[in-house]
């Protein structure tokens, strides 16, 4: 045997010695780490307590015999405890001769100072953001801790502070020797924040799956039951299935079929319901059952694969940093997530897919896409679980199977494991897309692209394979629709690759592309109709917001996208060199480059001069090329290590060890990255917000009008701006709010009544006036509910507006009634 057969025999070892460099270089402190490259192993760090509301100031700490000092007591809610974030005040611009000193030190519940830390006040200025850090406290999950500030006789620093109580489990107090000065601050404005702790995150992950674990069985077996008897017919009972493969397209064709089969149950005048629903999963397990002890129609490989562990592993892995990452929330962030709570509500009462917001919204049309809440409200009808915990724990397992089909994708359009492997790698680890979709509560386009890849590559074997797959054309119609029902933009984005596609094959079994397209809007012609009557299409594509279409570079510089974005550019001259060579694996790489080049071409009109839609935009556009970037770098580096193994057995060791090393990192990287994927200005409601709105549903009358805080969020649309977003969908019955979720919209009266009242409300400079309970009257509003993250009302100032009435109080979540003349 040849020295490079025993390399590439053996060459686990010297990936191993990769692997075990990389761990070194870690626990070195990754030295030599270049600035623009993001940290490998940074803490994973997360709010523990947020109280960031601020209107006054407490006396600066002075010492000495008539001084005194600031103290703030709080509950630690994690193990892991290590800063605390205040913000600082003073008078006056600092100077450089001053001699104050500030002094921070945090106390345990035994009365053990933990950590002190002395400022010189000469260096800070008034609102300075200041972070108090401190050794980890390992056991820190409902412990006391006391901060305290204290300052020398010529300390002129102090900090924000809020004048109404707003923590059940803490209070702002001055302590003095002798009289202390008066103050009106009870609540100090902190930020507490907490490492996560390898042991914590064992615990949380356990008890995510013991809370969560029967919604997860159930979406399971529920979304791919229909591609699972679909999978019994031909072509799809075939022989030669890659397991994996046989469940990702089982995957998407369930996910594309249950839009249709609630739509054309909803036009024969059916009306779903739990019990319903449960007949047809059972029911369709017994089919599938009898065909399979029948005829053995399981055609699948059964034989375990070692590549067949490592993507069990690749989604495992996958699955748990995004149980992870949502481990603090009490639903699903941002505007997106409310508007989807409220449609899947509105399909649970009724039974049926939406055609109006009846009883949740006066709101007589829908023209949105309504595919994923097929979905969520079959598994709400199914369980009777709470909307919020549902589609959070739904969202981040779509999340978590998306890896699956691109892997199902590669493999059906190469007949190769590796690059499929590497690609469900990419995008379940290190990719900041598709996981950042839950930060946005992006669930119908999240959705579109569990499916998308396998409609790519049913598209790919349509045109380019063999014979056997010119009787699939059907599988392209249904995935297409199905695609179309789900998400709309994310359905335009696959048109384009079709045109590619086909003329770079040379318009090969274009009768067949043809036949699709015509099942495919057979499909979608009653949705399309329907949409044509309710909307105005030349308007919706003519219609442009100013500056829509900009291009997220931001995203191009989260965590390590650009260097995937530079991998891929270096690929292309092995790309070229196997052009010129005519190698027929360079032909789904080009396609990919062709695709998203025009798609690039045809959303850039606005940069060239050209007309532009709203319709869709290149932000959108740019979250989907997770997708072909994952399948080219796969396939390119697969083709790259092909050919590195055929060369210098010590060129092939360093290769080897290379590999390790980068694979290690990367992991590592992503592995972080996941768990700390959300923006946390997105999070609306906080956990403290639960409660309220359980408190609100139960004692405010069902004909309450509920003002709630908000913000213009896109164009003249205003939006829900804390936990009183979520009034309408959770509320039962519906309750009436100033904001309720974006679907307002599509009601011209609702939306001119919703901008008139925000309009006035950001406005009013004194919540606290008496005209002001006047004007609430005025309106109709009998309730106010203010979350804990907060807006422009003040609960500071309601609470001394005589013409309002506190009901509910705690962990800063208020709810005032609006008392009488």
């Amino acid at each position: 045997m040849t020295a490079l057969a025993h390399i590439q025999k053996r060459g686990w070892l010297f990936a191993l010695v990769g692997v075990l460099a990389a761990l070194l270089w870690l626990w070195a402190g990754e030295p030599a780490r270049p600035s623009t490259l993001s940290p490998v192993m940074a803490p994973i760090t997360a709010v523990d307590i947020n109280q960031g509301r601020l209107n006054a100031v407490p006396p600066s700490p002075r010492s000495g015999p008539d001084g005194w000092r600031i103290r703030q007591d709080f509950v630690a809610g994690h193990n892991g405890l290590r800063e605390i974030e205040l913000i600082l005040a003073r008078n006056g611009e600092p100077d450089a001769d001053e001699d104050g000193r500030f002094t921070l030190t945090l106390f345990d519940d035994a009365g053990n100072a933990i950590s002190q830390r002395a400022l010189f006040t000469r260096n800070f200025r008034h609102n300075h953001t200041y972070t108090f850090s401190f050794p980890v406290q390992i056991a820190s999950a409902g412990r006391r801790y006391v901060l305290e500030l204290s300052g020398n006789e010529t300390n002129p620093l102090t900090v924000w502070g809020y004048d109404l109580d707003v923590m059940g489990s803490g209070q702002a107090v001055v302590v003095a020797e002798g009289e202390p000065p008066g103050t009106a601050v009870q609540d100090l404005r902190f930020i507490t924040r907490y490492q996560l702790l390898p042991t914590e995150a064992i615990s949380t992950l356990a008890s995510q799956v013991w809370r969560n674990g029967v919604i997860i069985l159930l979406a399971l077996l529920f979304i791919p039951l229909p591609g699972v008897l679909l999978l019994q017919l031909p072509p799809l009972r075939w022989r030669a299935w890659d397991g994996m493969a046989w469940w990702g397209t089982a995957l998407a064709l369930g996910t594309a079929v249950w839009p249709l089969i609630w739509y054309v149950f909803t036009l024969l005048g059916g009306h779903f319901a739990g019990w319903l629903l449960w007949v047809m999963v059972i029911g369709c397990l017994s089919v599938y059952v009898f065909l399979y002890l029948r005829f053995h129609a399981s055609r699948i490989m059964h034989h375990a694969s070692p590549h067949h562990l490592l993507l069990l592993l690749i989604l495992t892995a996958g699955f748990a940093v995004r149980l992870l990452a949502v481990r603090d929330l009490a639903a699903p962030p941002w505007v997106d997530a409310g508007r989807h709570a409220l449609i899947t509500a509105v399909m649970v009462a009724n039974g049926q897919t939406i055609s109006d917001y009846a009883p949740y919204l006066p709101v007589d049309r829908f023209p949105y896409h309504f595919g994923f809440h097929t979905i969520s409200a079959s598994l709400a009808l199914m369980t009777g679980w709470p909307l919020e915990r549902l589609l959070l724990v739904l969202g981040q397992l779509l999340n978590a199977l998306v890896p699956l089909t691109v892997y199902t994708a590669v493999w059906l359009m190469t007949r190769r494991r590796n690059p499929a492997i590497l690609a469900a790698f990419f995008v379940a680890i290190p990719f900041f897309f598709p996981a950042y979709y839950a930060t946005w509560g992006r669930f119908t386009q999240l959705t579109a692209m569990l499916v998308m890849p396998v409609l790519l590559a049913f598209t790919w074997l349509l045109v380019r394979g063999g014979a056997r797959w010119k009787r699939g054309w059907w599988v392209v119609a249904l995935l297409a629709a199905g695609v179309f029902y789900i998400h709309f933009r994310v359905f335009l984005f696959y048109v384009p690759f079709v045109a590619v596609l086909w003329l770079w094959s040379w318009g090969r079994h274009g009768r067949w592309l043809l036949l699709s397209g015509l099942l495919a809007i057979l499909f979608t012609l009653p949705r399309l109709l329907t949409l044509t009557t309710i909307t105005e299409p030349v308007q919706a594509i003519s219609y442009n917001l100013p500056n829509y279409n900009e291009f997220p570079r931001s995203y191009i510089n989260s965590g390590w996208d650009r260097w995937f974005i530079w991998l891929a550019g270096f690929l292309l001259l092995p790309l070229l060199i196997g052009l010129l060579r005519r190698r027929r694996w360079t032909a789904l790489p080009v396609a990919l480059l062709l695709w998203v080049g025009l798609l690039f071409l045809l959303l850039a009109g606005e940069y060239l001069g050209l007309p532009s839609t709203s319709l869709v935009n290149l932000n959108s556009m740019y979250i989907t090329l997770f997708l072909p970037l994952a399948i080219f770098l796969g396939v390119m580096l697969e083709q790259v290590w092909r050919w590195l193994r055929q060369s210098h057995w010590v060129l092939l060791v360093w290769v080897y060890v290379a590999a390790g090393v980068l694979v290690t990192a990367v992991t590592l990287f992503g592995l972080r990255q996941q768990i700390g994927i959300f923006n946390p200005d997105t999070i609306l409601v906080r956990p403290a917000d639960l409660p309220a709105l359980a408190w609100l549903d139960e004692n405010v009358p069902a004909d309450a009008k509920i003002a709630v805080n908000s913000w213009k969020w896109l164009g003249e649309t205003w939006a829900g701006g804390d936990g009183g977003a979520w009034i309408v969908p959770l509320n039962q019955p519906p309750r009436t709010t100033t904001t309720p979720p974006a679907d307002y919209i599509y009601s011209p009266a609702l939306a001119q009544e919703v901008r008139a009242f925000n309009e006035a409300a950001t406005a009013v400079t004194d919540w606290a006036a008496a005209d002001t309970a006047v004007w609430l009257r005025e309106q109709g509003i009998t309730h106010l509910f203010v979350g804990q993250r907060g807006g422009f009302l003040d609960p500071a100032a309601l609470h001394r507006n005589p013409g309002l009435r506190v009901i509910y109080a705690a962990d800063g979540v208020f709810v005032f009634e609006v008392v009488g003349d």
